[in-house]
């Protein structure tokens, strides 16, 4: 691999491994801090919203109508993104990373002042721009946010792999096993932060948002 390859490649990892932490990290938050809602697992969420709604919890259920709902917005916002930026080469990056950095800076410093479903639907809009955007772990599509798929697909590769020896399959159930491990990690610390101090959450996941964009810009703008 030259480097002029090699520099989207390990980018492209990196800020998939980092999303993905990411997203365990604020789901941790939005289900210990916001009721139980996911900011990425919307399977979650509909089961929850259902739960609520038909047991006549109806203000309850609100909020994972908001967070779905951001979700869908951030999954369209991130698809118009990545259609605008594509002649931009790795320097794409940046732009994705500069607006989840100040997206969370925002929400940080008015944590105490944003009601509930409106911090549920800007999360909600954050993750869906963060699973739209990052997908690849090496050479492997992942999901960065929702472990059911990546669960089912580490599966999939590890029967190719353990019957019939298929080595691409071995490489991609690796590849997925440290995705699900990585968002477990994250969900994790996340706890630990809110155990804490739960105003801390948002700014750690600002902290690490804004590492990954002086990281992406420093490799961006690196000679190839």
């Amino acid at each position: 691999m030259t480097p002029k390859q090699d520099t989207p490649y390990v980018l492209g990892t990196g800020l998939t491994v980092l999303s993905t932490f990411l997203m365990g990290f604020i789901d941790a938050y939005t289900f210990l801090q916001q009721g139980g809602s996911f900011a990425s697992a919307q399977t979650g969420n509909l089961v929850s919203l259902s739960a609520k709604l038909f047991s006549g919890n109806f203000k309850e259920a609100m909020g994972h109508v908001w967070v779905f709902a951001g979700f869908a917005i951030g999954a369209f916002a991130g698809e118009a993104v990545i259609e605008r930026t594509e002649d931009k080469g790795i320097k794409r990056y940046r732009y994705y990373l500069l607006i989840q950095a100040i997206v969370l800076f925002l929400l940080a410093i008015f944590q105490n002042q944003l009601t509930g479903n409106l911090m549920l639907l800007t999360l909600g809009a954050l993750a869906g721009y963060e699973l739209t955007t990052f997908r690849k772990f090496r050479g492997t599509s992942v999901n960065n946010g929702i472990m059911t798929g990546n669960t089912k697909n580490l599966m999939n590769h590890l029967y190719q792999f353990v019957f019939n020896g298929d080595k691409k399959a071995q490489a991609h159930a690796a590849d997925l096993l440290s995705t699900v491990v990585i968002f477990i990690l994250g969900a994790g610390a996340g706890t630990l932060i809110i155990q804490l101090n739960a105003s801390y959450n948002l700014w750690t996941a600002f902290a690490i948002a804004l590492a990954a964009f002086a990281w992406a810009t420093a490799r961006s703008g690196r000679p190839t």
